[in-house]
């Protein structure tokens, strides 16, 4: 089991990262191809949204995020721009309840709570981002205050630390 664990644990950011950006991918190509029922749900809920042009953005936006995420390129900065995305759909529950149905949800409503997870799904993506960069971070600000210690990089391209100030590995012959 704790091998299961250890996989699940290794691969969990990764999948949720591409599977959030698929989604992201999917959603905007949708937009982009047929902008017409998400102007009908803006014309609805946020009416000064409700253009064929706002949706193309909004679509282009969701497909360059989308691709990012699979790519792993900017990863904490395109899920807070996916957070933004999803927390503006959800501001219909507040400001249109009668679209969603709300409390009751309609399809529509159904179709938009999706986006409370996906919402879930980005904030995870950028906490685990942040934590692998600032765990960089730290582990580089720790190589760089040892005194005395240099870099030496290996073969296969990784590094070991050689501290200066012990003595190094004689090679000639000296008398005991």
């Amino acid at each position: 089991m704790k091998t299961l664990f250890s996989l699940a644990e290794r691969l969990a950011g990764p999948f949720l990262r591409i599977s959030l950006g698929l989604v992201l991918l999917w959603i905007g190509s949708l937009h982009l191809d047929n902008p017409q029922s998400i102007v009908v749900l803006l014309s609805q809920s946020l009416p000064f949204l409700a253009s064929s042009t706002f949706v193309y953005v909004l679509g282009a936006l969701e497909v360059i995020a989308g691709v990012l995420l699979i790519a792993g390129l900017w990863v904490r900065f395109v899920g807070l721009l996916s957070l933004v995305l999803f927390a503006g759909t959800l501001t219909i529950f507040a400001i249109a309840p009668g679209v969603t149905g709300f409390p009751l949800l309609n399809l529509t409503g159904q179709f938009l709570l999706k986006d409370i997870v996906l919402a879930s799904a980005a904030i995870t993506v950028v906490a685990k981002d942040a934590a692998k960069h600032e765990a960089k971070r730290a582990q580089r600000a720790q190589l760089a205050s040892r005194p005395g210690e240099q870099t030496i990089p290996l073969v296969n391209g990784e590094s070991k630390q050689a501290n200066a100030s012990e003595p190094s590995e004689k090679t000639s012959s000296q008398p005991f």
